[in-house]
């Protein structure tokens, strides 16, 4: 069975890959914003990870837990940069989306 740091190490590839894909001249800074988003959900992202590895949560209650975090993706890197706000706010997305497709990725 995969563990959290299974699902950790997925989440670094697929923030890379992610990153590579939509703001390849700034990837370092995404990285470092869409890692710190991971750092600071840390244990809500372990606890739920569980509840979906074990079946107790869906996929549907896993993405919505998520996506209830979008404010902890403070994006401050990019946001020093002076990316546009409608742009800080479809990587935050894509952010999100990477940790529930890891997730997804990693248990199911």
């Amino acid at each position: 069975m995969p563990t959290f740091n299974d699902f950790l190490s997925t989440i670094k590839d697929d923030l890379l890959e992610f990153a590579e894909e939509n703001l390849n001249e700034f990837k370092d800074e995404l990285l470092k914003d869409g890692n710190a988003f991971v750092e600071k959900a840390k244990d809500d992202l372990k606890r739920w990870a569980e509840g979906l590895a074990t079946g107790a949560l869906s996929k549907a209650d896993f993405e919505f837990l998520v996506k209830g975090k979008k404010d902890l993706a403070e994006m401050e890197t990019l946001k020093q940069l002076g990316l546009s706000e409608i742009k800080i706010n479809k990587l935050t997305e894509g952010v999100i989306g990477v940790v529930v497709g890891s997730a997804l990725k990693t248990f199911l």
